[in-house]
């Protein structure tokens, strides 16, 4: 009788003329009521709040990753959030530097660095006269294990908080909007990209310890481990990956969408002649930073996937009347794309992998939340560019810059006309910083406005924020600086290369620039809400705070982009 009806007779009202004829049996009647309520409970589960956001970043995957590996994906990862999800395909960055730290806040707070102050992974002090680091605290140690603070080779892993964060995040309101009720958890492998997620007031951020290969945190968030957490490092899972072979997880002629697999500019780990396959980690980590080593390595995906199951299970993420808030990091990715390119067998392997990671997620998510129960979004904090040498054999343009080299000529080049002194205290991918009262210091800004933009090869404009009017930019990246300058942080002279060009560098690639190479990032949302569909409009990272303050019902973070991203709600 079901197969009768039919779906679409299941969704007629119970007032209908049918279900209310004395034509048809009671039986039938009663079928289509059952039909009736069950559709109507299953949409009022699916406008209800999720039990659970996780917010997935995956560091430096390029939009187009989702579809030059695609044919080598499951059907239940990548694809899966494709195809039943919401796929904004062109969605960008909309300041320089596109790098970790700012990427991860910008997602989070739904605004530019010149708002929530996170300029780049560090940034030059005037008043130290030293580099920050984006998430440094001395007011804070490691959690269980306070450090001897004089020990260098500690210096890096004892103080961090989001202390640097100079706004609210989409994390921080929903736990504002439940007074504290919702669980707020970072996680990932690099520091910065489970703090800032994670906000102000998240209950931990967690993150991967190179020298030991445990999880971590500091005392901003707890002064001892949880219990759960300690038995997690206990297992040691770091020492059992790095004792595998890094192989093609797939026969080799399935790699038809990367480059052979030895050529000149990929890394070679020490302890191997090339940059091939197999890895043998086992013999290569005692020379290869040992632990750190699972950064490089897509085996780093395996075991933030591991952690993030058993967060939820040992935190108990979404099973009461709050939404909690996962935030998930997948690091490796970047360091791979860093150390063999993005062209690479090595990184194609790597998405491989991840896309069964991300199975293994969802399937969780589906068996303990229920698919209607739970939000997730995809996107990354940052692009990537081709190596220079690569694109020379292409025949595209490109070549290599040294920042170095930049600051030396300049400064010779003040000399001449300002008499001998320091002129340049720090240079950046980015951002270039004067010494210290100076005199004539307006005239200074000015020649190295002119000198930089005309006598520097590769770059392609220049901004000073104290002079904006001097003219040495270009109206289609209007904005760009004034979104990226955060006073007090950021450099007197802010200025970016051409399409191509590079940090000078051996192997791999970098990020940095405002070309669509690193600006555009996939952005895919799935779950409780959330419609089948995709949209080529464009749309900047900003707006994803928003659309989670819409969806979720609660305010802004204070610094945010107003606008959501209006597809989802038709």
């Amino acid at each position: 009788m079901l197969e009768k009806i039919g779906y679409t007779k299941c969704l007629i009202p119970s007032s209908s003329p049918l279900v209310q004829s004395k034509s048809i049996s009671i039986m039938t009647k009663t079928i289509l009521l059952l039909c009736i309520a069950c559709y109507t409970f299953a949409g009022f589960s699916q406008s209800s709040k999720p039990k659970l956001v996780i917010g997935v970043v995956v560091d430096q995957m390029r939009a187009e990753y989702l579809y030059r590996f695609q044919e080598n994906y499951t059907e239940n990862g990548f694809k899966k959030l494709i195809r039943e999800g919401y796929n904004l395909k062109n969605t960008h960055y909309n300041y320089i530097p596109t790098a970790t730290a700012p990427g991860h806040t910008t997602i989070y707070t739904g605004t530019t660095p010149a708002n929530h102050g996170i300029i780049g992974n560090s940034w030059y002090d005037r008043k130290s006269d030293k580099l920050i680091y984006c998430a440094e605290d001395f007011s804070v140690e490691e959690a269980d294990y306070p450090l001897n603070r004089n020990a260098k080779n500690n210096a890096m892993y004892y103080a961090r908080s989001p202390k640097n964060l100079m706004v609210s995040t989409i994390t921080d309101e929903i736990k504002l909007a439940s007074n504290g009720r919702a669980k707020v958890i970072g996680l990932s492998l690099k520091d910065r990209g489970a703090i800032f997620p994670a906000g102000h007031l998240a209950d931990y951020a967690f993150w991967y310890d190179i020298r030991n290969g445990n999880f971590s945190t500091s005392s901003y968030y707890t002064s001892k481990l949880p219990s759960w957490l300690v038995d997690f490092n206990r297992r040691q899972i770091p020492d059992s990956l790095l004792n595998l072979t890094w192989e093609p997880f797939l026969p080799i002629e399935r790699y038809t969408n990367s480059t052979a697999d030895n050529v000149s500019f990929e890394k070679i780990f020490k302890g191997n002649e090339n940059s091939t396959f197999p890895y043998d980690l086992k013999g290569l980590r005692s020379q290869n930073g040992d632990f750190g080593m699972l950064m490089e390595v897509p085996f780093g995906n395996s075991l933030l996937t591991r952690m993030a199951l058993t967060t939820i299970k040992e935190e108990k993420l979404g099973e009461d009347a709050e939404t909690d808030f996962l935030t998930i990091s997948y690091s490796s990715t970047d360091y791979v794309g860093h150390t063999f390119g993005i062209r690479s067998m090595e990184i194609d392997d790597t998405y491989i992998r991840l896309d069964r990671e991300l199975e293994g997620l969802l399937n969780y998510l589906d068996l303990h939340i229920g698919k209607e129960n739970y939000l997730l979004f995809l996107t990354a904090d940052h692009g990537a560019s081709d190596f220079p040498k690569y694109r020379q054999e292409k025949k595209l343009s490109g070549n290599f810059y040294d920042l170095g080299e930049i600051k030396k000529k300049l400064d010779a080049h003040l000399c001449i006309i300002f008499g001998e002194q320091p002129f340049i205290a720090h240079v950046d991918y980015t951002e270039l910083y004067l010494v210290n009262e100076l005199e004539k210091r307006e005239e200074i800004l000015k020649e190295v406005g002119y000198y930089l933009s005309a006598m520097i090869d590769g770059i392609n404009e220049v901004f000073i924020p104290s002079l904006p009017t001097l003219t040495f930019r270009i109206e289609n990246q209007k904005g760009l600086f004034e979104n990226s300058h955060y006073n007090g942080r950021s450099g007197d002279v802010h200025f970016y290369f051409k399409p191509g060009w590079m940090a000078k560098k051996e192997y791999g690639t970098t990020h940095c620039n405002p070309w669509a190479s690193d600006t555009h990032v996939p952005l895919l949302w799935y779950g409780n809400k959330i419609k089948i569909g995709s949209s080529v409009k464009k749309h900047t990272v900003t707006q994803i705070a928003a659309t989670l303050s819409m969806l979720l019902d609660i305010p802004l973070p204070e610094a945010a982009d107003h606008q959501p991203m209006a597809e989802l709600f038709r």
